[in-house]
Formats: structure tokens, C-alpha cells, sequence
């Protein structure tokens, strides 16, 4: 069984079969019954392509004879080897089991942020789905010579070169639909982790004097109402905030 059916849990799901010339039994569990590309969700946030052209079937996993199934894991024991769903009445038993569940924010460290009213106001839009779908539209609204902030956490967390993608994205929609508008990047890191050179370049090169990237600037806390990031040394403004908090692998009770 694998639980989790985002890029690893779907490649895994198909190699099994395919290495085992079918002999393995694969069932593959996820709460969603189709799939939205999270890498692709930062050209929804660009305006080039919809969440619709990045949501894709994964029926096509049938053809090599996976089982599909889309339900919640709520509880796994591993000493009777039994998973436990949301929705399916009955237990379910596994041989071998691979969790592959995706993140979870951790808002422990920023006590405006704890709160689900401050999350729907302050989004991540670091799951693929309608907090993409969100954060495009407030950068819509945003006036012509606002401000975006995005603050990105100390790695590691997800997909390492996405932040920096994002702001890529965001900036190509600035050049074009609000030309005077200003990205602040809050970088708890030293340096940006993926792939520098090429971001820098390409920041300089298509985007000048509308990225302002702060190195160890780690947001500590948000003043949701006042559009108010902090971190230990300032207070940034923006117009439309995205926090990417701290992350971790999704929590999946055991026993």
C-alpha cells in the first residue's frame, strides 16, 4: 500500500508494478481524486496557466494495475499492519507500506499566523489547489505600485528552487500587468539555496529594480490586519503577503 499519491507516491505506485512484472499488488490511497501539479502551480500565480490545465487524472495508473482509492488515512498500526480511513468503514491490511503524505506548515514560532482566519488571509499556496488559486487573484486585485512580500524559511522544506521560481513567476506578471509594482523577498537563509547564479541573473537581467532579496531575514511573527511582516530587526509592508512557514512531513497518526 502506499499512502500519499502526490509525484513520489504515483512514481512509486508504477515502478512496483513494472519491476515486479505485475506479481505486487500495489494500492495507492489519497484524499484527492485527481492530481494538480505543485511544481506547475507558480504559473498559475503568473497568469500562464489556469489550475485546470495543471490538474491532471491519474487513472493512466490503471493501465499498469494499480488500485486506486481515494479516502483519508487516519491511523496506521504497524503491529497488526492495518491502515484506518476517514470514510471506508473497514480496516485495511497492507504487507509493505511506503508514506508518501506530502507537508504540513508549522506555524508553532508565529503567533499571528496560529489562527485558521489569519491563514486564509495570509496564504502559503504551497499545496497545489484553491490557495493558488487565492494568492493569484489578491496579486490581481493589488494596486499597480503595491508591494508583494513573500518570506521564504530556512531549508530544508519542500522543492528548494520553488520560492525563488515564484518570485520569477510573480515578476514576470508585474512586468506586464503592473509595471511599477515591487517584490520583497524575506530569505531566513544566507544565501539562496537553489540554483543562485541563474536566479540572480535572471533577476537582474529581466526584472531590474523591481526585486528587493534580503538575506537572513527570518520572519518571526505577522501583523495580519496591517499587512505586517516582522522580523527581528524590521517591519515590512506589503500588499499582498505569502509566508512559507517551516514545514514538515505530514502527520499520519500511528500506533
Amino acid at each position: 500500500m502506499i499512502i500519499g499519491a502526490g509525484y513520489g507516491g504515483q512514481t512509486a505506485a508504477k515502478y512496483l508494478r513494472m519491476w515486479s512484472g505485475g506479481n505486487i499488488d500495489v494500492m495507492l490511497v489519497d484524499r484527492e481524486p485527481t492530481f494538480i501539479s505543485c511544481p506547475a502551480s507558480n504559473l498559475v500565480l503568473g497568469g500562464s496557466r489556469t489550475l485546470a490545465e495543471i490538474t491532471r487524472s491519474r487513472n493512466k495508473l490503471r493501465d499498469y494495475g494499480v488500485q486506486l482509492l481515494t479516502d483519508e488515512v487516519t491511523q496506521i498500526d504497524h503491529a497488526r499492519k492495518t491502515v484506518q480511513f476517514k470514510d471506508r468503514y473497514a480496516d485495511m491490511g497492507y504487507d509493505r507500506l511506503i508514506v508518501s503524505p506530502g507537508v504540513d506548515m508549522i506555524y508553532d514560532t508565529l503567533p499571528g499566523m496560529k489562527s485558521a482566519e489569519a491563514q486564509s488571509k495570509v496564504l502559503h499556496a504551497w499545496k497545489a489547489g484553491a490557495q493558488t488559486v487565492a494568492l493569484h487573484r489578491q496579486l490581481e486585485s493589488m494596486r499597480d505600485n503595491g508591494v508583494f512580500v513573500i518570506s521564504i524559511p530556512l531549508a530544508p522544506f519542500r522543492c528548494p528552487p520553488g520560492p525563488y521560481e515564484r518570485i520569477c513567476q510573480v515578476a514576470n506578471y508585474f512586468k506586464k500587468a503592473k509595471p511599477r509594482a515591487k517584490i520583497i523577498v524575506l530569505d531566513a537563509n544566507e544565501n539562496i539555496i537553489s540554483k543562485g547564479a541563474l536566479f540572480r541573473a535572471a533577476w537582474s537581467q529581466l526584472y531590474k529594480g523591481m526585486i528587493d532579496y534580503r538575506p537572513n531575514s527570518a520572519v518571526v511573527d505577522v501583523d495580519v490586519a496591517g499587512k505586517v511582516m516582522k522580523t527581528d530587526f524590521d517591519d515590512i509592508k506589503g500588499d499582498v503577503l505569502n509566508l512559507l512557514p517551516p514545514m514538515r512531513a505530514a502527520e499520519i497518526a500511528r500506533s
